[in-house]
């Protein structure tokens, strides 16, 4: 296996119900299959009992386990890019705080790593009740629209550390997750896809679909055309 050495980013926003048992199945992945591992659990301004949940683990596994705390909820975008500011692996991936995803499905990505800077991962068993799918497609689409650049992605991702900071990936809300396959494809970094499988929820609801996160969504994107479109002129400007 190519991937050795891994950071998992993992955002919690009211998660305390399925925190404890998600944590526990992070580390029993590292321990297992991966020799240099971190868990980073970023606390998106929780108003429950996850902050505390994080503390005991960091105490409870030291070295192996790192808290991030922001003092306000931002969106999921600003929680991960408080965790990947911390990350000391060679890798960068991301998982749920609510039992979704199966870090034990990452090896998939692990098979594939070798000759990619940034795997992305689609799902291949999800069904999205309609309103969440029309969304779904409808941010794609606008995305392609308005970047020039369709993210082939849905669930999470494995990037090299090194690459991750070169992207400069900034926006706070769901969008990051587009942002940071599409900045990959426009610098020429190498990408690969997989599939992978979505399980329930073990506890709690989805954060990403309230009006305040779907505007925060929409502005973040076209902000991500104007820095794009910047750093193009940029670019052919230093080739001149």
């Amino acid at each position: 296996m190519p991937v050795g050495s891994l950071s998992i980013v993992m955002a919690a926003y009211n998660e305390e119900a399925a925190l404890p048992a998600c944590a526990d199945r992070a580390l029993q992945f590292l321990r297992e299959h991966v020799p240099d591992g971190e868990l980073i659990i970023a606390d998106d301004g929780s108003r429950d009992g996850t902050a505390a949940i994080i503390d005991r683990l960091a105490v409870a596994h030291p070295g192996l386990v790192r808290g991030v705390h922001l003092e306000r909820n931002s969106g999921m975008g600003a929680a991960l890019l408080g965790g990947f500011a911390v990350a000391t692996k060679e890798w960068v991936t991301i998982l749920p705080a609510d039992g979704q995803l199966d870090p034990y499905d990452l090896l998939g990505f692990f098979a594939v790593a070798e000759d990619a800077d940034l795997v992305t991962s689609l799902y291949r068993n999800r069904r999205y009740p309609l309103g969440r799918k029309v969304l779904s497609l409808g941010l794609r689409a606008l995305t392609a629209t308005v970047v020039g650049t369709r993210a082939r992605t849905e669930g999470t991702y494995l990037v090299r550390r090194a690459v991750l900071e070169r992207l400069g990936a900034r926006s706070h809300s769901f969008l990051l997750n587009l942002e940071i396959p599409i900045r990959a494809k426009h610098k020429g970094f190498r990408v690969r896809t997989v599939y992978m499988n979505v399980h329930d929820r073990i506890a709690g609801e989805s954060k990403a679909t309230s009006a305040a996160r779907i505007r925060q969504t929409f502005v973040e994107l076209f902000r991500l055309r104007v820095a794009l479109e910047r750093e193009r002129l940029a670019a052919r400007g230093r080739r001149r």
